[in-house]
């Protein structure tokens, strides 16, 4: 299924939520999760959750690495 052309946003909108170079609106994100027939609150609980993976990922040294202490 087109994102875009189910819920009736423009392609580049869609693609600019997608990426994080957007953030979509309430009225957005309700749009989405009545088209996925899931609540507003699972979109926002799996966008925090994604978030903080990121944060984990970028504050994880890789191995043979040292952690910078921040102060």
């Amino acid at each position: 299924m087109d994102l875009a052309v189910a819920t009736g946003y423009s392609l580049r909108y869609v693609g600019d939520v997608e990426r994080g170079t957007k953030s979509a609106t309430l009225r957005t994100m309700n749009d989405m999760a009545t088209l996925f027939d899931i609540p507003v609150s699972a979109l926002i609980r799996e966008a925090e959750a994604l978030s903080m993976s990121k944060k984990r990922e970028s504050t994880t040294p890789l191995p043979g690495q040292r952690r910078s202490l921040k102060r």
